[in-house]
């Protein structure tokens, strides 16, 4: 498994920076799924029970609540399901293609708004952190993207070897 190169490590642009590790991050949960077979996109190895293609989901889903609804403001579905057991779940008739062409429009939708957003603009809606409801700024919801993909792709790097034994960084 080869390895996804980070951004340089003399860059200093702060949207660069971030978006760079986003890229990063979401390059690497994608790698990690190249050469599984069907039946272990859809398989867990761990007790939660989450597989790789519902992590793949999962993302494509955290990216378009933070960016397209809290952020933008948009009236998208981002609705979550409501058990442990239904928040990874990918249903059978659901194609692979599918969920990878999905995680790939909201990272494509994250990039566009990037490209024309300050980073200190407010989000459309408020979330709630810390027990006050605020509108967090872009940068803010940048950086929250950054450590869940990063975290999730540890998480897929861990699966990916349970499965069968690839490793990689």
């Amino acid at each position: 498994m080869a390895e996804t190169p980070e951004p340089p490590p003399t860059l200093a642009d702060p949207r660069a920076l971030l978006l760079g590790y986003l890229d990063h991050s979401a390059t690497a949960v994608l790698r990690k799924l190249d050469g599984l077979s069907e039946q272990d996109l859809r398989r867990s190895v761990v007790p939660s029970g989450w597989t790789p293609l519902g992590m793949v989901k999962h993302l494509a889903c955290t990216e378009r609540f933070w960016i397209r609804y809290l952020f933008a403001g948009e009236d998208v579905d981002f609705s979550w399901p409501g058990t442990a057991e239904q928040k990874w779940f990918v249903a059978p008739e659901e194609p692979s293609a599918d969920i990878t062409a999905f995680f790939l429009a909201e990272r494509e939708n994250c990039a566009r708004l990037a490209a024309v957003t300050p980073l200190d603009r407010r989000a459309a809606r408020t979330t709630r952190r810390g027990g006050a409801e605020e509108h967090p700024t872009f940068a803010w919801i940048l950086c929250h993207l950054v450590q869940s993909f990063a975290r999730h792709a540890g998480h897929v790097d861990v699966g990916r070897e349970l499965l069968d034994g690839v490793t990689g960084k």
